[in-house]
């Protein structure tokens, strides 16, 4: 089971199509759609939405075939534990291998051997002639069947649909490399085969039909019975089971829907803990379809897999596919992508706030430069007006025979200039002290006003924040290498096309 747990804690590398630019500037409408699919595959991968992702690279696959694709659709394959499918790829991108660089040809065979440790077959014989055989309810082949059928190691329900009989199924365990044989003897009836396209928005599931398992949600196909009356339930750990009786004509096909419902009583065996690190406050949380609502705190659900939806105002919502562990608590991050309207109102306010802040930093600087230079100027003036003082205070000391001596016999005229000169002199000193410390004062709240405009910068918000794509804010760019390994794994971002 290592390599299980290696896929199951894996994510995947995936090989850079092409850049937009050029995609942008092709004259090929196919190539620049693959181009746009893969990109999108991209960020469904960054939100942990494989199956999206899936999808996107096997659209892009059937518009431009290119080793490159096979191998990512590989990689993905083996990330949601479909090593069948991921063999097929993976195998068929080693055989074209023009496209890829020497270490992801290595990387793709060492996951090919690990995909393929963990694939067995199931050998089944049967009293028809004619008809399908599903495994878990999806066609695998027809008969007659060429040979034994490749299964993942695991438990699968093997089944055999032939017209004018009621079909045959049997649930077995596979391990990988063993061959079990499944003997399916299938009873005449009259009248044609029915079908129920049974739909349910919780996934995982147990749909069980008569008391027989045939398969989980979401099923990919509808479910071939016999005609007649049949009860229809859907069945979860964690939930309560939802079921329903229909009947079924000759030929013909019934629409279903069943969702069961949180069994709140049953959490606390049954359950775990979602714990969301979100890059916006209190996204509204939906899962599996019903909205549960604010992220506080983690969040209790049924231990197994779930469809998350997440969603912030200003946002695009993000998706992503989650399976909670049983009594333990999953922690996940989500990195919201901001709408065009609030990735523009952002840029204006954070950029207004940028240029705000240079301004205030640019005049407390100035503030600060001319109070200091006011400062330095009057400290030097300051020593002159201090010794004008000194020497008009010691020309009107009584007796000492200078020119302003009270005790000469001096004219009214002359007394009034040496009092002018005292209160001149005490006069300049006095502008000369206030100026420096206005000049300092001044140089203190210029600083002030600079010290304010760094902080707004430092503070203000990143007006190229949301520059870069999902991915490459989460991988750091593209240079991570990926790898698979029995405690985890990695994501990577590689070179053109």
């Amino acid at each position: 089971m290592k390599l299980a747990r290696a896929a199951c804690a894996a994510l995947l590398s995936v090989a850079a199509f092409t850049s937009t630019s050029a995609r942008a500037q092709s004259a090929d409408p196919t190539r620049a759609e693959a181009g746009e699919r893969f990109d999108r595959a991209l960020r469904l991968v960054n939100a942990g939405d494989l199956s999206g992702s899936l999808a996107e690279f096997q659209r892009a696959y059937a518009l431009v075939p290119s080793s490159v694709l096979l191998y990512n659709i590989g990689l993905v394959q083996a990330a949601m534990h479909r090593p069948v499918a991921a063999v097929k790829a993976l195998q068929s991108a080693v055989d074209h291998a023009e496209s890829l660089n020497p270490d992801e040809v290595v990387r793709a065979r060492r996951i090919l051997q690990e995909q393929t440790e963990i694939i067995g077959q199931v050998v089944v014989t049967t009293n028809v002639k004619e008809g399908v055989v599903e495994i878990d309810n999806v066609e695998a082949a027809k008969l007659p069947l060429p040979g034994p059928l490749d299964v993942s190691a695991g438990p699968h329900i093997v089944g055999v649909v032939s017209p004018g009989y009621a079909p045959s199924r049997h649930e077995v365990t596979v391990a990988g490399h063993q061959h079990v044989d499944v003997d399916l003897q299938l009873v005449q009836i009259q009248g044609l085969l029915g079908h129920i396209a049974l739909k349910s928005r919780i996934p995982g599931a147990e749909v069980v039909i008569d008391n027989e398992r045939v398969g989980k949600t979401p099923l990919e196909s509808t479910i071939t019975v016999a005609p007649g009356a049949h009860k229809v339930q859907v069945r979860r750990a964690g939930y309560a089971t939802a079921e329903r009786e229909v009947s079924l004509t000759d030929g013909s096909q019934t629409d279903l829907t069943l969702d069961p419902t949180f069994d709140k009583t049953a959490l606390s065996t049954e359950g775990g803990y979602l714990a969301i690190a979100s890059s916006e406050k209190q996204p509204i949380l939906t899962v599996d379809g019903d909205e549960i609502g604010l992220v506080t705190g983690p969040v209790q659900l049924p231990a197994g897999p779930h469809r998350l939806r997440l969603e912030s105002g200003g946002f695009i919502p993000a998706e992503r596919d989650v399976d909670v562990p049983l009594a333990q608590t999953k922690t996940i991050t989500i990195v919201f992508e901001p709408t065009p309207e609030t990735r523009s109102a952002y840029v204006a306010s954070a950029e207004s706030r940028r240029t705000w802040s240079w301004v205030t930093v640019g005049l407390g600087a100035a503030v600060t430069a001319g109070g200091v230079i006011l400062a330095v100027i009057e400290q030097g003036q300051i020593a002159p007006a201090q010794n004008n003082v000194n020497y008009q205070a010691s020309i009107n000391v009584r007796h000492s025979g200078l020119a302003c001596d009270p005790a000469m016999d001096l004219s009214d005229s002359q007394l009034a200039t040496c009092l002018a000169n005292v209160n001149s002199a005490n006069s300049a000193l006095s502008n000369d002290q206030t100026l420096r410390a206005v000049g300092w004062v001044g140089a203190g709240v210029g600083g002030a006003v600079m010290i304010t405009g760094f902080v707004l910068l430092l503070t203000g918000d990143n007006p190229h924040k949301y520059d870069a794509k999902p991915s490459e804010r989460t991988l750091g760019g593209l240079s991570v290498t990926p790898w698979f390994g029995p405690g985890g794994g990695s994501l990577s971002v590689h070179g053109a096309f």
